[in-house]
């Protein structure tokens, strides 16, 4: 048997104390929140949260350069179960968001409800919507929503062998989580061979749908077993070309308000596409309680339904989250607890009018493995009515804010109308510097065109 002595003692000391969690004192008056995740989305969300007088404290995890201005960055994993219990409880945490969609299929919000506390973030079994498109798709058809005609294939090979009955543009959608990259809109077969043959969809069951045409927009609501409330509508661009070009990414930019879904119409549209599913899965034995989010194409038979998130839309929350008014840690609090249906009955949802505009700053090489670890310059210097919202942003030893992630800065932009925003948002835009930074310039431009 090894004995410790002197300095192995004081070390092993350390290290097991490393592992607890900082705790907090208990009794100061608000709520103390728990944000797990460290994009954009999260910022945003941290954002929100540190604008509401009911809020006490903000931790995140795993976080980033940015939200340690305002928040406790806790630097660790946010998948780590049983540390998260054990900070849950030391430092009194009466209400937790799950940001990203891995940790949401990882099943953390089930881990942290066992806890006690509010809970923004839909348990496993429910978040299925997301994490397999398969399923998604079954239940679609099982609630009556309608979506495009689609086939579901146990791997490439099987579906290599059905594109000789289907017509192409085809759409190649791999069935789990694939940050945004997932998803190939084929031109011609050959294109969808070559889609089959690279990650994701060479990798596991995939499914292969048909291209719809029209507008798209996103709708996220917070869904409280057959509640459901609308929030703001948004739109977003994924490629990463102008224009609509070139690979998908996680989204290089949106806004919000839309003229494609005008916020008066957004609860009406939330009760078509989203209520169907909220009744079919409590049908099911799996309620849903957290943010659903449905990725929208208005078409010339009305709206189909493109995919659902079970989680924030990341960029859509950057934008959407400062037009909701009131208290937004209340109604998260509401949501968590399972008290959405009184809580928006005396507090009804009302959407600010004012327009944002989300310009993303993003890596050398991204939407492939970006490149990092250059020093960010001119955050100071963004313009009235500009926020950076940070993504992929890390300190270096020098104190520094340097690239850590493809999406770097969510430069957003607040202003009256949505012309005037873009123009603030692209005038923030240049005024940070990196090596390697890129954005696309035609962010909200169709939509500004046709006001």
């Amino acid at each position: 048997m090894s004995i410790l002595r002197g300095e192995q003692v004081h070390q092993k000391i350390w290290e097991q104390r490393k592992q607890r969690s900082p705790g907090r004192s208990a009794g100061a008056p608000g709520l103390n929140c728990l944000v797990l995740g460290g994009g954009g989305r999260e910022y945003a969300i941290c954002w929100r949260l540190a604008n509401c007088s009911s809020v006490s404290t903000i931790d995140v995890m795993p976080g980033n350069a940015g939200l340690g201005l305002f928040t406790r960055v806790i630097d660790r994993r946010a998948d780590d179960a049983h540390w998260l219990q054990q900070h849950v409880l030391a430092s009194h945490i009466d209400l937790a968001i799950v940001g990203t969609d891995e940790l949401i299929a990882a099943g953390i919000g089930d881990v942290l409800r066992r806890s006690g506390i509010a809970v923004v973030g839909a348990s496993r079994e429910a978040s299925k919507i997301e994490w397999s498109k398969s399923f998604a798709k079954e239940l679609m058809d099982e609630a009556g929503v309608p979506t495009a005609k689609w086939e579901s294939f146990p791997d490439a090979a099987a579906a290599g062998e059905a594109l000789e009955r289907w017509d192409a543009p085809v759409v190649v959608k791999a069935d789990g989580l694939a940050l945004g990259k997932g998803v190939t809109v084929a031109q011609t077969r050959d294109a969808a061979v070559e889609a089959l043959a690279s990650p994701p969809a060479n990798s596991g069951r995939v499914l292969l749908e048909e291209v719809l045409k029209g507008e798209e927009a996103s709708l996220q609501a917070l869904v409280d077993g057959e509640t459901v409330v609308a929030l703001p509508p948004a739109r977003d661009h994924k490629r990463v070309g102008e224009g609509e070009t070139g690979a998908n990414t996680g989204g290089m930019g949106a806004f919000s308000p839309t003229a494609v879904l005008p916020d008066d119409q957004a609860q009406a549209v939330a009760d078509a596409v989203i209520a169907p599913i909220a009744k079919a899965l409590a049908r099911r034995g799996t309620p849903y309680r957290g943010v659903l989010y449905a990725g929208l194409m208005k078409t010339k038979d009305g709206w189909r339904v493109l995919e659902y998130n079970a989680r924030f839309g990341d960029p859509e929350a950057e934008v959407t989250l400062p037009r909701i008014e009131g208290d937004f840690a209340k109604l998260m609090k509401a949501l968590g607890d399972g008290r959405l249906a009184e809580y928006v009955a005396e507090n009804p949802m009302r959407f600010s009018r004012r327009a944002f505009v989300d310009v993303v700053l993003c890596a050398e090489n991204y939407p492939a493995s970006p490149k990092i670890g250059m020093r960010i310059e001119g955050l100071d210097r963004l313009p009235e009515g500009v926020f950076a919202f940070h993504g992929g942003t890390k300190r270096d030893a020098a104190g520094n804010v340097t690239v850590n992630g493809g999406r770097v800065i969510h430069v957003v932009a607040s202003a009256e109308t949505l012309a005037q925003a873009r123009e603030l948002a692209y005038v923030a835009a240049e005024r940070v510097a990196y090596e390697g930074k890129f954005y696309r310039s035609d962010i909200a431009g169709q939509e500004v065109a046709v006001a």
